[in-house]
């Protein structure tokens, strides 16, 4: 199976070398820059000559980045993709052992290895909220595996290995989301057309990151409302329910509490629930749930 790597790159030159010569060996790479102002792609075209480089006039975002690599490893041939954050790095045999498990397990989706922190000396603080709960957690500890997969309904895209067939199916990654969500987006769709998600304990990813977004941000603040805004896309924008049609009553809430508010004279708080009111598109998130329903590889271009 000839599997692409993608990473997507922002000015992440710290991560840069680690991250692609974690991968090199074990597959054919793809980069694609978001137009960064580092020296990303001085050092990628000087050492990594083989790295098919992508680069972009503009930031584009996550997921539409990694649908422009998804598109170009498809039309060239890929039996899969791995999507690897840059600021990830990819055990040993990674790439090769989730290729294994996938040709077993034919009806997952998504496939991703065990995600550690940075150091490797405990699990990356998302994947370790995530997965508290799963019987992974105890078969860490005494390494002693029940399973060559578990099951979850969702695992942060740091690390994902998706065979080609989901994607003619699921499609790409949802453009309304730009950054974060994305992800809980497409696990979702995933989850509709009866694929499964699963983490194997056989292959390991590296995540040097703080994970600064979990942290809610100060109300009213840009990331307070981007926080706002994709939380709301991920619920409504769900294909697995009917949420969508509840869209309007919520945004009539958000007016209310904006007028109640400025009733009251507590302008700061208006001004936030009013901006809410403004930021979520009925329109938009319709669409969403129309497109995603239908089973074609929406958002690539193949």
């Amino acid at each position: 199976m000839k599997v692409f790597t993608i990473i997507v790159t922002y000015n992440g030159l710290k991560w840069l070398d680690k991250c692609i010569s974690s991968v090199l060996e074990q597959s054919t790479v793809i980069v694609v820059d978001n137009n960064s102002s580092d020296n990303t792609l001085k050092i990628i075209i000087e050492k990594f000559p083989e790295v098919v480089l992508l680069p972009q006039d503009m930031n584009r975002g996550f997921g539409v980045a990694n649908n422009i690599g998804i598109s170009y490893a498809i039309k060239n041939g890929a039996g899969a993709v791995f999507l690897l954050n840059q600021d990830a790095y990819a055990g040993k045999d990674c790439i090769g052992n989730l290729v294994k498990i996938s040709k077993i397990k034919t009806d997952y989706g998504i496939i991703s290895p065990l995600h550690f922190n940075g150091n490797g000396n405990a699990l990356d603080y998302s994947f370790q909220k995530l997965a508290y709960m799963s019987p992974l957690i105890s078969d860490l500890i005494t390494k002693q595996y029940s399973k060559d997969i578990y099951d979850f309904k969702f695992i942060n895209a740091a690390a994902w290995f998706i065979p080609k067939d989901v994607f003619l199916k699921v499609g790409g990654f949802d453009p309304m989301f730009f950054m974060y969500g994305e992800d809980d987006n497409f696990s979702q769709r995933v989850l509709y057309y009866c694929f499964k998600v699963g983490v194997i304990p056989s292959a390991e990813i590296f995540h040097d990151t703080s994970n600064n977004n979990y942290e809610l941000g100060t109300y009213g603040s840009e990331k307070y409302c981007r926080q706002f805004i994709n939380s709301i896309n991920v619920k409504y924008a769900n294909i697995n329910t009917d949420n969508y049609k509840r869209l309007w009553r919520f945004k009539l809430f958000l007016l209310k509490k904006g007028l109640i508010a400025l009733l009251f004279f507590n302008i700061s708080k208006a001004k936030v629930y009013l901006e809410k009111f403004q930021m979520v598109n009925v329109k938009v998130i319709k669409e969403s749930v129309k497109n995603n329903k239908k089973l074609k590889p929406n958002y690539l271009d193949i």
